[in-house]
């Protein structure tokens, strides 16, 4: 088995202290820690968690996370008009709040915006998606596609490098989460895709530029 996302076939499992349900590998090269398609959910029991979600416009503490996020578009994204929330879930709050504040935005989800932009975008943002994305690499390349050039990624995802106990995060413990990204990560994804970082919380958001 290799890497999911730079191929690397020096992945070796994390140990934990107690018995674990999945197995999750970790990548020495690009510093991914990744669960193997064995321990997926099915796509349509990954469905029925993501209809468990209630993140609607009346969820303060949801809206007020995505003001933070917008008003970092606003620093460090000059010149953003048209916009693509990739991995919108059923209620595309992030779309209508951009909207709100004078973006073009298009919605795409999988399950429940399933039609495939066609055109090209000033700016992706992808919040809480990328820890739940099957075949990592070929999303980025599709992601990178719908990018103008000097356009912008934005991507909002708890990093692991920044906990001290994997074995006990509770982000590791959701089914649906397969994929978990750290710093070396994003400068490996930044360095094979063509982007450049230009904004990082050390936490869990990202902006990264298409050279």
């Amino acid at each position: 088995m290799k890497c999911v996302l730079c191929s690397s076939d020096s992945i070796f499992p994390l140990e934990f202290s107690k018995p674990s349900k999945r197995v999750f590998l970790r990548c020495p090269h690009c510093d991914l820690i990744f669960v193997p398609e064995s321990h997926h959910l099915q796509p349509d029991e990954e469905l029925a968690r993501y209809r468990l979600h209630r993140n609607t416009l009346s969820n303060d503490g949801y809206v007020g996370m995505f003001l933070e996020k917008i008003a970092m578009m606003h620093k460090y994204c000059p010149g953003v008009n048209s916009v693509l929330d990739y991995g919108c879930g059923p209620s595309p709050v992030l779309a209508e709040l951009l909207k709100r504040e004078g973006f073009s935005c298009d919605v795409y989800d999988p399950f429940f915006f399933p039609a495939f932009p066609e055109g090209s975008y000033d700016l992706v943002i992808s919040t809480e998606v990328f820890e739940h994305l099957r075949e990592i690499r070929a999303e980025l390349q599709r992601i990178r596609k719908l990018i103008k050039s000097g356009g912008y990624l934005a991507v909002m995802t708890s990093q692991h490098d920044v906990v001290n106990d994997f074995e006990n995060w509770w982000y590791k413990n959701d089914p649906t989460h397969i994929c978990f990204f750290g710093a070396r990560t994003f400068e490996w994804l930044a360095m094979e895709f063509g982007f450049e970082i230009i904004y990082k919380d050390n936490k869990n958001f990202i902006i990264l530029t298409k050279k």
